[in-house]
């Protein structure tokens, strides 16, 4: 019995000494500060760079000294009108100064302008603002594809041991990519697929389901055996 007792009272003893010594771990651990960090950390470009779609202005000034467009002037007009055609999310706006004829004159031209080149009416809007400036102000609203500021170089690379990406890096392709692409609300919703050929699909359907090759191999093994039967007149003088 006092052997048992003995053995039970150790026992005892070197389970609270275990609990004793990883509690002390944990806390040297803590004390070291070495503490687990369940934080997520965006690591691809797309996720520290993410590109958006915004609506941004384009503008343009037409000076209108002259009270006329000139050539210049003009094929700058009929590129701007264009691109609101096809991209404006508003409506075109010209302002000119209100006590300015020559404004005045090269506003009206350029609303032609605008119109001649598809710009519906009813999108075009005129206004005047108070002043004698010779400058014709147009502008119209537009989305734009754009991402963060490049810059961040708080990170020392020449001391980093620790092999993970650095916080500039691939902010220069996102931002090429942001200002190269043709729609930017490709980067919100794809395109639509476009209808297929009528012809070429029935066509392709029924090679299919007669088990022949789908490939244009065109059957002209034309052999232009071009046989020059020439009359070959052996002048036999008699």
């Amino acid at each position: 019995m006092i052997l048992m007792k003995k053995t039970s009272i150790a026992a005892r003893v070197s389970a609270k000494g275990l609990v004793l010594m990883s509690g002390l771990m944990l806390a040297g651990c803590t004390m070291d500060g070495a503490e687990l960090e369940d934080n997520y950390v965006a690591d691809s470009v797309s996720e520290r760079y993410p590109i958006t779609v915004a609506e941004a202005p384009v503008k343009m000034n037409v000076n209108a000294r002259s009270g006329t467009l000139r050539a210049d002037q003009l094929n700058s007009v009929i590129g701007f009108a264009q691109d609101a055609r096809n991209n404006a999310t508003s409506r075109i706006t010209v302002r000119y100064a209100s006590r300015s004829s020559a404004a005045r004159a090269v506003a009206q031209q350029t609303v032609q302008v605008l119109a001649d080149q598809g710009v519906p009416r009813s999108m075009i809007a005129t206004g005047s603002y108070s002043g004698s400036s010779s400058m014709v102000t147009l502008s119209f609203h537009r989305k734009v594809a754009v991402t963060k500021e490049c810059g961040d170089w708080s990170q020392n690379l020449g001391t980093s041991m620790t092999n993970e990406t650095y916080p500039n890096q691939g902010c220069a392709i996102q931002q090429n990519i942001a200002a190269m692409v043709a729609n930017p609300e490709d980067f919100e919703t794809p395109r639509a697929m476009s209808s297929a050929t009528g012809v070429s699909r029935s066509v392709a359907l029924k090679k299919y389901n007669t088990g022949e090759s789908s490939s244009s191999s065109g059957s002209s093994s034309g052999s232009s055996s071009s046989s020059s039967t020439g009359s070959s007149s052996s002048g036999t003088s008699n």
